[in-house]
């Protein structure tokens, strides 16, 4: 059974203008949360290469989403509660970095755009490979070429047999 649409509702500017506002916000949200947890890390001198469990690097998601949570519980303006929003979203990026090992957003700031078009070459490494097994090269026998046929040989063979055909040539 079909859904009717509502075809009285009509898009409007002040709408669109209204959420791209919204994606603005949470996105400037995240931008200072991120530009902040580096901050914090450079304060706290986290390496992010060390193997396992790092509890230093954990202040970062934790202030982040702490700082978030409260903006967005304390503050009045609905643009600023939308800006705390994104900070505690780039808590939970950083939080999932951290505990996966593993950059969810890695590649979107690669404004270099390698792999489109003309622009470059795709940014991908792979290792090389060696072969462990050897080529086959068949021993096969030499082919007589078409033109090495002798025709008087053929049919001398032939008129030995006691045949009428002195010549055939197939194509």
């Amino acid at each position: 059974m079909a859904t009717k649409r509502n075809t009285n509702s009509k898009i409007s500017g002040q709408a669109v203008m209204g959420e791209i506002k919204t994606l603005a916000m949470l996105t400037g949200g995240v931008v200072l949360g991120s530009v902040g947890g580096k901050m914090i890390d450079k304060v706290l001198k986290v390496d992010g290469t060390t193997p396992g469990f790092n509890a230093k690097a954990m202040a970062r998601p934790l202030v982040l989403l702490g700082v978030g949570a409260a903006g967005n519980l304390m503050l009045k303006d609905a643009n600023m509660r939308m800006v705390a929003t994104g900070v505690g979203a780039a808590g939970m990026l950083s939080g999932v970095k951290v505990l996966l090992k593993r950059d969810l957003l890695a590649g979107l700031s690669d404004f270099n755009m390698h792999g489109i078009g003309s622009f470059g070459e795709p940014s991908l490494y792979r290792e090389p490979m060696t072969l462990s097994v050897d080529r086959y090269n068949p021993d096969l026998p030499a082919l007589s070429s078409p033109t090495a046929f002798n025709p008087e040989d053929f049919a001398s063979a032939s008129s030995d047999a006691g045949s009428e055909l002195s010549y055939i040539e197939i194509i």
